[in-house]
């Protein structure tokens, strides 16, 4: 029998980053905090990239969660003081391509295929 934590939803997002902030944002991810790959992983996200395409500014990020309540999760990691630091660090060098709800930056994709 497959639990509710078993199941996967598939997530991908996008955000532009300021061509100046690139270097930046790219030294953060190349060392990220510990903690905050802990919050991530206790939160129900597992197999989290970022990619980038400097010729556009913009940057894709692709996880998946497992977890019974992705909202409710979010809001808890939003809650964290350590991801609080974090994301000062990171939201400055993030631009929102559309209008999102709150402090969200990134917008999540429609997905429209996956093999397996």
């Amino acid at each position: 029998m497959t639990s509710e934590r078993e199941s996967v939803l598939r997530v991908g997002a996008v955000v532009g980053i300021r061509p100046e902030t690139i270097e930046t944002y790219c030294d953060l991810h190349a060392n990220p905090w510990p903690e905050v790959q802990a919050a991530t992983s206790r939160a129900g996200i597992s197999n989290y990239s970022i990619f980038l395409m400097p010729e556009k500014n913009l940057l894709f990020s692709y996880y998946e969660y497992r977890g019974a309540d992705r909202a409710a999760d979010a809001r808890e990691l939003a809650q964290n003081p350590v991801m609080k630091d974090w994301w000062a660090l990171c939201r400055p060098c993030q631009v929102p391509l559309v209008t999102v709800e709150g402090s969200r930056r990134w917008t999540d994709l429609r997905p429209i295929f996956f093999q397996k």
